[in-house]
């Protein structure tokens, strides 16, 4: 650990490890924009989970853009994503980084402190690992690989969190909104997906999420969503994998000939090309509705977490909400009991199966424009 500041307008060679989820990475967008702003002259290179790639591989905001693999008998290979990637990564770790970023506030679950550590930068730069409790346990003596770590005020979003590391840097954030960056055959492609409802507003669904108890229960949102199409008179479009299939099936008994079912049939860049193209996403607490955020559609979203929880937990909305004006979080009242008041930890859907279907959809209606008011 040192004290010693950081020159970032003078770095020359920078590594950015983004090692988490797709919504991970879109709520990182402003620290990229960001740190392109405060590093011009900087060749920048990001290094991004696999199942990332896909978004990763158009931000201009990097140079280059790389994936760990692991290499049979260990360790790990890193995968140009971008062209060039693997060698402009090569390049720069023999000449030397200048600065190693980690914009990760909480438990590194993928390697990415390890992979900071061996980049043989100057400086590396990341959260403390007693910012939360899941990082302090699961994280521990993580502090170590870094020569500056930083230790903000907690229950803050992710969006400030990683401004704040910008900050720390000596760099200057600006506070715009989430970025995801399309291509002309992305948004092609959806529109092609959605040629049979061309004429007709769409809805988007995403029912899934990395967790069965951040799942509203796949009937009530069946009935959330037949409710909230018959009022816009909408068609509706159903995203995520092979294993939210069942939930699109459930939604399309309930209003027959009006679904689209493209669960497993798009990455993320053309998820986000489909939603927006739509007049609003209804989603779990996970990457598609970031997605959503990030093309500037209306939002809303299903949480486990209960009002009053802990602002700092790793399901809080306080820290995890889309990052976008038009946002709507439906969450319990309370958590119900054997939970406890700071979060939902049961197995399956628990606490979010309380929120009432008739008052999400009611006030889904009003952030769509249903009723020509405002969400309550």
């Amino acid at each position: 650990m040192t004290d010693a500041p950081i020159d970032l307008a003078a770095a020359r060679r920078i590594l950015v490890v983004k090692l988490d989820e797709a919504g991970d990475f879109v709520l990182a967008t402003p620290f990229l924009r960001g740190l392109r702003d405060s590093a011009p002259r900087a060749r920048i290179v990001l290094a991004v989970r696999p199942a990332v790639a896909d978004l990763a591989e158009t931000c201009p905001h990097v140079d280059a853009v790389v994936a760990p693999h692991p290499k049979p008998g260990g360790g790990i290979d890193l995968r140009g994503v971008t062209s060039g990637g693997a060698a402009a990564f090569a390049e720069a770790f023999r000449a030397g980084f200048d600065l190693t970023l980690i914009p990760r506030y909480d438990f590194d679950r993928h390697g990415a402190t390890a992979l900071a550590a061996g980049s043989r930068a100057r400086a590396v730069l990341g959260f403390s690992e007693t910012v939360t409790p899941w990082k302090a346990s699961g994280n521990a003596g993580f502090d170590r690989a870094y020569t500056h770590r930083l230790t903000p005020p907690p229950g803050r979003h992710e969006v400030e969190q990683n401004l704040a590391l910008l900050r720390f840097a000596g760099g200057v954030p600006d506070h715009a909104g989430v970025e995801v960056h399309l291509t002309a055959e992305d948004r092609a492609e959806a529109a092609r997906l959605l040629a049979g409802a061309a004429a007709e507003r769409i809805i988007a669904v995403a029912p899934g999420a990395a967790a069965s108890r951040r799942e509203y229960p796949p009937e009530r949102l069946a009935a959330v969503v037949a409710v909230v199409a018959i009022a816009l008179g909408a068609r509706v479009a159903v995203l995520g994998t092979e294993l939210e299939r069942a939930a699109a099936e459930r939604i399309a008994a309930t209003l027959p000939g009006r679904v689209t079912d493209l669960t497993g049939r798009t990455g993320l860049r053309l998820a986000a090309a489909v939603i927006e193209r739509t007049a609003g996403l209804i989603a779990m607490d996970s990457g598609p509705a970031h997605l959503g955020a990030a093309v500037g559609a209306p939002v809303a979203v299903f949480s486990c977490h209960p009002e009053g929880g802990d602002p700092n937990h790793f399901h809080a909305p306080e820290r995890f909400r889309p990052w976008c004006a038009r946002v709507l979080v439906l969450r319990p009242a309370a958590a119900l009991a054997p939970c406890v008041a700071e979060s939902c930890t049961a197995a399956e859907a628990h606490c979010i199966a309380s929120i009432p279907p008739e008052l999400a959809a009611a006030r889904i209606l009003a952030l769509f424009g249903g009723n020509g008011g405002a969400p309550s």
